[in-house]
């Protein structure tokens, strides 16, 4: 082979190459879902072939069409004139499935892609609603079980975002979770804690209310308690007011009767400082 034979040679490979796009290049998707490829030519490829992780899974002919499809990889065209393009779908993903994924063209250099295969676990507030006096320190727990990759986990209050320093265990394959949020009472809110993984467009969430009560509506609603457990005396006692009664019957003076009834009513300790690895704010 001269030298011009080979350059020729050297340069169709390349243009060919430079013609096989594969999108997209880095795939998240959940466990159980579908992941989806494309790679076109601008020229009909007489073979096609597809490959998850070095495993052949999808040859496709230009005379024939495609070969060896199966429920879990099969491939559909989508060709129109100048752009001859084939797309894989690989229907309930496995862990197993994570790695490379390669299309190649006869004649030209595979291309290859990246699918992440990732698990979407649960997410929950610990303790649910949370009713406090104003100015009172609480905390939110969050919890998310069973993810994969680590989660990023974040919360919001009334709207505004707030960063979280999480801790996180492995069990098995998968990651939990656990953030806490310390704040001032102030005023009514919402509290969400948000988990995120890159498979996910937008986070898994989990919301609970604060009612915050004023000192005086906290005051009213112990009294009111406490009037409520007071069991109120039923006997017939005489002569409790009035320091001079006599009993019409037997004309002696009866004792002095006295009642004590108390105004103080015990207000809550202190919040104890909680978990130290937590995020803090003052304003909610």
């Amino acid at each position: 082979m001269n030298v011009f034979t080979l350059g020729l040679f050297l340069l169709i490979i390349t243009v060919v190459s430079a013609q096989v796009p594969l999108q997209p290049l880095n795939a998240a998707v959940l466990r159980g879902s579908k992941a989806r490829f494309n790679c076109s030519t601008t020229q009909p490829p007489s073979v096609m072939t597809w490959t998850v992780n070095g495993r052949l899974v999808i040859t496709i002919l230009e005379a024939s069409g495609v070969l060896n499809s199966t429920d879990r990889f099969s491939a559909t065209n989508f060709t129109t004139p100048g752009d001859y393009r084939w797309e894989l779908v690989i229907s309930n993903v496995q862990r197993d499935d994570a790695g490379e994924v390669t299309c190649q063209v006869l004649g030209g250099a595979p291309r290859i892609a990246t699918l992440s295969v990732q698990e979407r676990g649960s997410v929950g507030i610990i303790g649910g609603n949370q009713t406090k006096t104003e100015g009172a320190q609480t905390e939110f727990q969050c919890r998310a079980v069973g993810w994969f990759p680590e989660p990023s986990v974040s919360w919001s209050v009334n709207g505004v975002a707030y960063s979280c320093n999480t801790s996180s265990v492995t069990q098995g394959n998968l990651f939990n979770s656990n953030c806490t949020l310390a704040v001032t009472a102030v005023k009514n809110s919402y509290v969400q804690c948000l988990v995120k993984i890159p498979a996910l467009s937008t986070p898994d969430s989990s919301t609970v209310f604060l009612t915050v009560e004023s000192s005086y509506q906290e005051e009213l609603r112990r009294a009111r308690i406490q009037s409520q457990n007071r069991t109120p005396a039923t006997e017939n006692v005489r002569g409790r007011d009035n320091r001079g009664y006599r009993d019409r019957h037997d004309g002696h003076t009866n004792g002095v009767w006295h009642t004590n009834h108390s105004n103080k009513h015990q207000m809550p300790d202190g919040f104890f400082d909680g978990h130290r690895n937590h995020t803090h704010m003052t304003t909610v």
